[in-house]
């Protein structure tokens, strides 16, 4: 497992668990130890592997992820991302813990100062690379991985009824908490610092979120992402590496293939050549980029629960983590993977509340006008009836909404969801999807990570920025990212979506009608797993292959042991799927997420 797990306090003794390898040799692996703190670190070969890094002051430091930029006063310098553990030795012995916020990048790490008697742990801005925390008796013990936090002594895991449930509800749980009793996430933007020798924690929060609209033409957006864009992508392609590329038939990826300058193999799951697929080939090689069409088959979903498994975060079911049947020739291929990941979040609708035309026979219509949510209920109704959530009927722990009220705290001038501060309800409203990404309902990210060191364009702070002063309404009427796809290169904006079937340069709502329509002629065809777009169809799935049959069978036991579930339930739930009684693949995958994790196994033993 890349990432790093460790115990700080007096006598940091025992076992220090990590997952396999995703890809086998492919990681460099580590231990540090004295009388205060015991670090356990694997790092992707090629990457920043020399750790802990000293600082002149004699702190050691460790990092996993990458800083590719320092800000300067008013300017920013740029940094080499394979020396980022170096980097932040410097800017801790010259700025101290405030050298945090000046980084921009995607990172989770730890400071061993003993000089100062104190550990200081700390992630960016979003939360990117998370870190999970568990305090036991003169112990804090941490990990990036939810699955492998040392339990230190006076601390009794187990599941947390409530955030299971919310698990299986939402594909996710929100903010700091987790299912697992005792364990918590450190906010994003924040600094922890652990003292040593009273076990005392003080934090420090260094940014927080807050949409800010500017008075600019929709023009001026699509110029300054444009610009901004390019930066992003050169600061990540620009250190001589061999770089893959996630490639869809959308416009996310396909504005990454247009910023770069770098050589690109651009990578695309699929079933033969459907649409997808062909659209995908065609911007590869207008773009330049060498194209690999990488087939899956009806047993990858198989394939892709075993290998997600060891790795899973809570976040997104197992097949989100579409990319890790490949991993190995990935991984054999290039050095670093840059993905499109996050922008929909952030330019387009994803997150912008908005209103709705309820229509005859299930139909919903949502013109392009924003619906503020301003008060505590709409927010949680907005939750409830969101699109992810589900209310599976093997499931018996709290209701969704009743847990998402126990977690919403609104103060004078602040609100706290699940453990993380926002301004407003408004602001949470906003910033929900990605205030942590790991508020996500994808483990795309997180399962890229553990294939080869992995970069996000649309994370830089200066399009976070940009994001939070552009007019919602815009990123409802307009799309600056397939704009950009035009922008940098014409031939690639001529090439159609792979959704809606039109140029990148037709306008928004064009884009929207015609993604309806196709969406609505792709059903007409037989039912299959194949599809014309980028993912299999898990329902069909389910329905011709046995392994999520197998793996609900295999943990009979797990299922009743655990107070939230149904073992009756879910063996008729997965029996009127199998019959065609039922379309329920997404709830069956979710519950096979939480029952093949290691860490399910041994926490229902207990």
């Amino acid at each position: 497992m890349a990432g790093f797990t460790g115990v700080a306090g007096s006598d940091p003794a025992g076992d220090l668990r990590t997952v396999p390898e995703t890809v086998a040799g492919g990681e460099t692996a580590g231990t540090y130890r004295d009388a205060d703190i015991a670090v356990r670190t694997a790092f992707h070969d090629g990457s920043s592997i020399d750790q802990p890094v000293e600082a002149p002051d004699g702190a050691l430091v460790w990092v996993w992820g990458e800083v590719y930029s320092v800000t300067d006063g008013g300017g920013r310098r740029s940094v080499d991302p394979r020396r980022t553990a170096a980097v932040c030795a410097a800017e801790y012995a010259d700025h101290g813990l405030d050298f945090v916020e000046r980084l921009d990048g995607e990172f989770v790490g730890c400071v061993y100062d003993p000089s100062a008697g104190t550990a200081a742990f700390f992630v960016d801005r979003l939360g990117a690379r998370p870190l999970y925390l568990a305090t036991g008796d003169d112990r804090l013990a941490f990990s990036t991985n939810v699955q492998t936090v040392p339990e230190p002594p006076g601390a009794s895991f187990g599941f947390d009824d409530a955030y299971l449930s919310e698990y299986f509800y939402a594909r996710r749980v929100f903010g700091t908490k987790t299912p697992v009793t005792g364990v918590t996430q450190l906010p994003p933007a924040t600094v922890l610092t652990y003292d040593l020798d009273s076990g005392e924690t003080t934090r420090e929060r260094y940014w927080t979120p807050r949409y800010r609209p500017v008075d600019k033409p929709p023009s001026y957006f699509a110029r300054e992402f444009v610009e901004r864009f390019a930066k992003a992508v050169a600061d990540r392609t620009d250190d001589g590496r061999e770089y893959g590329l996630l490639l869809s038939g959308g416009s996310d990826s396909r504005a990454v293939l247009a910023a770069a300058d770098a050589d690109l193999t651009a990578y695309h799951l699929a079933d033969g050549e459907n649409r997808e697929a062909r659209v995908a080939r065609r911007a590869a090689e207008a773009g330049g980029a060498r194209f690999e069409r990488l087939d899956r088959g009806l047993g990858y979903h198989a394939a892709l629960l075993e290998r997600a498994a060891p790795i899973q975060e809570f976040v997104g079911p197992f097949h989100t983590g579409h990319a890790l049947g490949f991993a190995d020739e990935i991984a054999g291929d290039v050095d670093v993977l840059l993905t499109g990941l996050y922008s929909d979040d952030l330019f387009g609708a994803w997150s912008v509340p908005q209103r709705e035309i309820r229509l005859p026979r299930g139909v919903t219509l949502y013109p392009p006008f924003v619906d503020r949510v301003t008060d505590t209920d709409a927010f949680l109704d907005g939750r409830v009836s969101s699109g992810e959530t589900r209310r599976p009927s093997y499931l018996t722990g709290p209701a969704y909404r009743e847990i998402l009220a126990e977690n919403i705290a609104t103060g004078p001038a602040s609100v706290d969801f699940h453990g993380v501060g926002y301004e407003s309800i408004e602001q949470l409203s906003l910033h929900t999807s990605l205030f942590p990404v790991t508020n996500g309902i994808g483990f795309d990210l997180f399962s890229a990570l553990q294939i080869a060191p992995t970069r996000n364009p649309f994370l830089d702070r200066r399009l976070l920025d940009l994001h939070l002063s552009m007019p919602l309404a815009y990123r409802l009427r307009h799309d600056v990212v397939q704009g950009a796809v035009a922008s940098f290169d014409d031939t690639l904006g001529r090439i159609p979506h792979a959704s809606s079937r039109l140029p990148m340069s037709y306008p928004k709502a064009a884009h929207a009608v015609g993604k309806r329509v196709s969406n609505q002629l792709d059903k007409l065809g037989p039912a299959s797993h194949r599809t014309d777009g980028p993912w299999q169809d898990k329902d069909e799935v389910v329905r011709d292959t046995d392994f999520v049959g197998d793996a609900i069978a295999a943990n009979e036991e797990t299922i009743r042991a655990l107070s939230p579930l149904d073992w009756d339930a879910t063996e008729r739930l997965y029996r009127r799927h199998r019959e065609g009684e039922a379309n329920v693949g997404e709830e069956l995958y979710r519950l096979v997420t939480v029952l093949e994790m290691p860490l399910t196994r041994r926490l229902a033993d207990r």
